[in-house]
């Protein structure tokens, strides 16, 4: 993965991971009491965000389990962190080799990139399919600004969408067929 275009993550769609991303999914998920044995989580979107370095993947999937939306944000890296904390696991990826797999929301390059994409009032980026040559828009488009300098987070559970975006947060809208629209990520507040 590089940093080549600012405004598209270089994806290897037709590569074996072993395991693979449902695996994460479902890891974080149970740290998270989000998931019952017997539930099947289904993939609804997924967005992601730039590594200005190119060196970490950043990606969160909107998910729906047993009737609820989640999103479980993951970052993979191609060495671990010094903090093991968020370590949901590691992943033999055909292309790339040992990624390590961790949430998101320990990861400081993910706050570091979530930051500025909010800040700037920015979209997703697209995915350039390396193994076919395209360019897959991004999934899910963003509206609503936080004010820069402010922490933010991404919601674990998203927040129903009210129509009017509120200060502070981030609205996420996606789907073709049936458009579905939650508060995907808000100003952090102090706790």
């Amino acid at each position: 993965m590089s940093a080549k275009n600012a405004h598209v993550a270089e994806v290897y769609t037709q590569a074996r991971l072993d395991p693979g991303k449902e695996f994460f999914h479902r890891r974080f998920l149970e740290r998270e009491g989000k998931i019952n044995p017997d539930d099947n989580p289904v993939v609804l979107a997924s967005w992601r965000l730039l590594d200005p370095e190119g060196r970490v993947g950043m990606e969160v999937a909107v998910l729906e389990v047993a009737g609820s939306l989640v999103q479980v944000p993951l970052t993979y890296r191609p060495e671990p962190l010094p903090d093991s904390a968020g370590l949901l696991g590691e992943m033999s990826h055909s292309v790339l080799g040992t990624r390590y797999i961790y949430d998101a929301r320990r990861d400081p390059a993910f706050r570091a990139a979530l930051a500025a994409l909010v800040a700037s009032g920015g979209q997703p980026v697209a995915k350039q399919d390396l193994d076919a040559g395209t360019l897959l828009p991004p999934q899910v488009e963003f509206r609503g600004v936080v004010e820069g300098g402010q922490p933010v987070e991404v919601l674990v559970v998203p927040e129903e969408d009210r129509g009017a975006v509120d200060p502070g947060v981030v609205v996420g809208t996606w789907g073709v067929v049936q458009r579905r629209s939650a508060v995907l990520i808000r100003s952090q507040v102090p706790r």
